[in-house]
């Protein structure tokens, strides 16, 4: 729901995130002080195993969320843009889409995985700095075109593709391609041999541009949908975790605690890694959004679907259950997430709700340190671990609680 407190006829910016969960939009004065916001779930569906949302209703999620800002969306001067990376859609030349949005959970995709490994061997991670899984965007764009999908002209991830209903400019940043599965890390340029063995030219990804400049302005068409003014500046603020490091204040040495639908630690280097290392530590080397530097992810654990299977398990919001737990003691769930993780069963462990809902906290408290760790052995130890997201003051809690870090991490929300 919109609450707007602006005083009349200041310029405002605008921010858009497209979560996995949700997607939301932020209204901002000139210091950077909220003044509204609007969100709504973002239009996933699923058929078994199966996630994937038509590019139409994200466009027409995106208007939704735009549209309950009413009259303030005229005074928006700049619109700065962030959301999930990997996910997006093939679109044909004219940019009509040609397929729906995998999510990037869905397990579509092996076979391009397998081919591509099989074609590259072990320089594939040494150069995109990550081990190829169906997650990345060149998984999804072959098993589309495995599926026959065909006069495919661009490839857009899901921020990529809203920069594109508000502009109808083609670009992306450098941490967005960075996960893409064909971008050289070192080299900041993509890899087209990696699309050329899937069958289609490396033309299929747009060009990179650094978060922050100027990569499109709201077009006629744009403007008649949003209600934002002809020529607005819109840039893509990168991918959700490293816009949100930088947004929540995190200064150098710092690490992230990025919690949502997933969990990610995320470290920041001006260095390139050793990328042999980090694969061994499972940890991706990815590019700072502005392509000025690089980032480490150590994925922790799928946090928010761990907390929604529990809490409809036990048949209680998290909130009662976080009263409930106040007093209550703590059981071992270390096998309940293990199998949530895996096949997503949920049989509870014996104990009182309070109990099981401490014993899950602190299980995925424990891979958060445990991701911690893993980053650490490649960036030092962090000054602060800043926690930040959808889950944040649940998990620091178990953390503060129940949880040591050490004396080299601080937290704060």
């Amino acid at each position: 729901m919109l609450d707007l407190w602006a005083v009349a006829g200041s310029p405002l910016l605008l921010g858009l995130d497209v979560g996995t969960s949700r997607l939301k939009a932020q209204l901002m004065d000139e210091d950077g002080g909220e003044v509204g916001s609007s969100a709504a779930a973002t239009p996933f569906g699923s058929v078994g195993d199966r996630v994937e949302m038509e590019v139409g209703a994200l466009w027409s999620t995106l208007a939704q969320v735009v549209d309950e800002l009413g009259d303030a969306a005229g005074r928006v001067v700049g619109v700065g843009i962030t959301g999930m990376a990997e996910s997006g859609a093939p679109l044909g030349r004219g940019g009509e889409p040609l397929a729906p949005v995998i999510a990037w959970h869905d397990p579509r995709g092996a076979e391009a995985v397998a081919l591509l490994e099989a074609r590259f061997g072990d320089e594939l991670p040494r150069r995109i700095g990550q081990r190829l899984r169906t997650v990345s965007s060149v998984a999804k764009l072959g098993w589309s075109l495995s599926q026959g999908v065909a006069g495919v002209g661009r490839w857009l991830g899901v921020p990529e593709l809203c920069l594109f209903a508000l502009t109808g400019a083609q670009a992306t940043d450098h941490s967005l391609a960075a996960r893409t599965g064909c971008y050289d890390i070192a080299a900041r340029a993509w890899w087209p041999e990696v699309p050329a063995a899937l069958g289609i030219t490396g033309e299929v990804f747009p060009p990179v541009r650094p978060a922050g400049a100027v990569m499109g302005r709201v077009s006629a068409p744009g403007a008649s949908w949003s209600g934002l003014p002809v020529g607005v500046p819109v840039t893509l603020a990168g991918h959700d975790h490293l816009a949100a490091l930088a947004g929540a204040g995190a200064g150098p040495g710092d690490f992230g605690n990025s919690v949502g639908t997933a969990e990610t630690v995320v470290a920041t280097t001006d260095e390139l890694p050793d990328v042999e290392r980090a694969l061994a530590l499972r940890v991706a080397v990815t590019l700072r959004p502005e392509g000025d530097g690089w980032a480490l992810l150590a994925g922790a654990a799928r946090a928010g679907r761990v907390i929604d299977t529990v809490s409809a398990e036990l048949g209680l919001s998290p909130v009662d259950l976080d009263a409930r737990a106040q007093e209550a003691g703590v059981v071992d769930a270390t096998d309940l997430l293990a199998s949530v993780l895996g096949d997503g069963r949920s049989e509870l462990p014996p104990g009182s709700p309070g109990e099981v809902w401490n014993g899950i906290l602190r299980a995925l408290a424990g891979r958060t340190w445990e991701a911690v760790a893993r980053a650490s052995a490649l960036a030092g130890p962090p000054s602060r671990l800043v926690v930040f997201g959808g889950l944040a003051l649940l998990l620091h809690a178990a953390s503060a609680g129940l949880v040591s870090p050490g004396p080299d991490v601080q937290r704060r929300e």
